[in-house]
């Protein structure tokens, strides 16, 4: 990520990772919040509702980061600025990279901590979830993301996918080794 000594707001907001996650911040709790309104009409009662609305922001903000950032980035612009912002989508662009080579950069722990949170908060959106069905969901929606990037105009990588098992598996253990720790059956 390049920040320049001459940085606007405007580069700062549309350009770089802190930028995208500002950006993202008021969808995924709408998402969280329309789903628990949802969720409440039909009787919902309001602390597993509460906490499955977590997951649902979670999964917003996950496919906004990893599918949807350009198009968001699109609508902000337009949004700040009244008018198109000559950024484009361009679909089906993407390359694909089946090398593995990891290293410690930032992007590689990105990739780690971004479905690290996944083994926490599904079981609590499906309650009756098990580790297996929780860590074979999360790779599964892993690897759907994965192979949609392509068409979204970003890049498959296998190393993405490997980092984010990495997250899903430790985070599914932890949870589900918790839950056996403390004797309960609730998610953690």
């Amino acid at each position: 990520m390049y920040f320049p000594d001459n940085m606007t707001w405007q580069y700062f907001f549309l350009d770089t990772y802190p930028g995208y996650f500002l950006q993202l911040l008021p969808l995924a709790p709408l998402a969280g919040a329309v789903y628990a309104a949802l969720r409440f009409r039909r009787g919902g009662k309001t602390k597993p509702v509460l906490l499955a609305s977590l997951f649902v922001c979670y999964l917003a903000g996950l496919l906004g980061v990893t599918l949807l950032l350009r198009p968001i980035s699109m609508g902000w612009y337009r949004l700040l600025y009244h008018r198109e912002s000559g950024m484009s989508v361009h679909w089906f662009g993407g390359s694909f990279d089946f090398a593995l080579g990891l290293d410690l950069g930032a992007e590689n722990l990105f990739n780690l901590l971004l479905f690290l949170p996944f083994g926490v908060l599904y079981p609590l959106f499906r309650r009756e979830a098990t580790w297996r069905r929780t860590a074979l969901t999360g790779l599964g929606l892993c690897l759907g993301i994965e192979l949609l990037q392509p068409v979204f105009g970003r890049s498959f990588d296998l190393n993405d996918v490997l980092l984010n098992g990495i997250g899903i598996a430790a985070s599914t253990a932890l949870c589900f080794g918790l839950r056996r720790w403390r004797g309960k059956e609730k998610p953690c």
